[in-house]
């Protein structure tokens, strides 16, 4: 039910996602199962920030890390959903930064695990209007994961653009959105091809730059045939 969950959420079929989630945190209970437990919470925490819950997701996560022998990349995986949570909640900006602290120095993390962690962390981050931190951490991501997951590295490289996007930096986003055009052949995902429209929209008022331009043409040019074009 966990991968289900991961399965929904990436097609974007986020209540059915919370469902199944549910799911899983009932099974993982029942079982006395910690670690699935704490992985359940985790699926529950992003599914509700991406829904807009964010209260949700501070209270899944911090119900999370309450579960004991969780496994340091959980630990770390918690924090920065809680982190990320309540980056998005006014107020909340010092908290935010405490629990994003937190995931960076939680260590023992796999290189593919400290890879998203980094990604992870640089969208939090971002949100709290820490562009040049959000943007070292989202690049260090980017191009280490790869090796790994082409949708990962998308991920990140479309997160970096909209953190570049927030700090009027176009010259940077040009580069970068050429670069996340490279990478649509190789994935099929519901969540890059609407961050991709985001990023459509989000660029517009630049359109009158030239290589911003022919960035966001390229950009897409490589969308599937089946999504529609972005307005």
């Amino acid at each position: 039910m966990y991968q289900v969950t991961l399965v929904l959420y990436d097609a974007g079929k986020l209540a059915q996602a919370d469902r199944t989630g549910g799911i899983a945190l009932d099974l993982a209970l029942r079982a006395q199962d910690f670690k699935s437990q704490a992985r359940a919470y985790d699926s529950l925490s992003r599914v509700s920030l991406y829904r807009g819950d964010h209260a949700r997701g501070v209270t899944y996560a911090q119900r999370g890390l309450q579960v004991p022998d969780i496994t340091s990349s959980q630990q770390a995986s918690l924090n920065m959903r809680l982190g990320r949570s309540l980056a998005l909640i006014p107020e909340q900006g010092a908290a935010s930064r405490d629990a994003l602290n937190r995931a960076l120095n939680v260590g023992g993390l796999s290189p593919f695990g400290e890879a998203a962690l980094s990604g992870d962390v640089g969208i939090g981050l971002s949100h709290l209007r820490e562009y040049q931190e959000a943007g070292t951490l989202l690049n260090e991501a980017a191009s280490a994961i790869g090796q790994w997951s082409p949708l990962f590295r998308a991920q990140y490289l479309g997160r970096q653009i909209q953190t570049a996007l927030r700090a009027s930096d176009p010259s940077f986003v040009a580069d970068r959105m050429n670069e996340l055009a490279r990478s649509l052949p190789f994935i099929a995902s519901a969540r890059v091809n609407k961050r991709v429209h985001e990023i459509l929209r989000a660029s517009l008022k630049w359109n009158a730059t030239p290589e911003i331009r022919q960035a966001r043409e390229h950009l897409q040019s490589m969308l599937s045939p089946e999504v529609p074009p972005s307005t």
